[in-house]
């Protein structure tokens, strides 16, 4: 019979409540979708820890209706808020996104 310390992390991944260090590093990088009708022209991008919003991910570019822009974050940065600016002025912001949740964030 094994010894019974060894049965433990077998024990544990099966319930859920340890994962090996791989499955912990999760990516939380994700694509804008544009799937509105209207040009954005910002998006901005930035740890919900922050009090700044950071510089425009698109820089001298928009996103047109059905573009998609991929924002790389740094490992482990998984809160994040995020602040999409529309060519007529309009701004859509979500706080506390874990976008290491997600793969797409869809604008509708």
């Amino acid at each position: 019979m094994p010894h019974p310390r060894r049965l433990l992390p077998a024990a544990l991944l099966a319930a859920g409540l340890f994962a090996p260090p791989a499955a912990q590093a999760q990516d939380p990088s994700f694509r804008v979708n544009n799937r509105t009708g209207n040009v954005i022209n910002e998006v901005y991008v930035s740890s919900s820890n922050d009090n700044a919003w950071g510089s425009d991910r698109l820089g001298a570019n928009v996103l047109s209706p059905g573009q998609s822009l991929t924002i790389r974050l740094p490992q482990a940065q998984c809160m994040n808020d995020i602040r999409i600016v529309f060519a007529n002025g309009q701004t859509h912001e979500r706080r506390r996104v874990d976008t290491c949740q997600i793969t797409d964030y869809d604008m509708r």
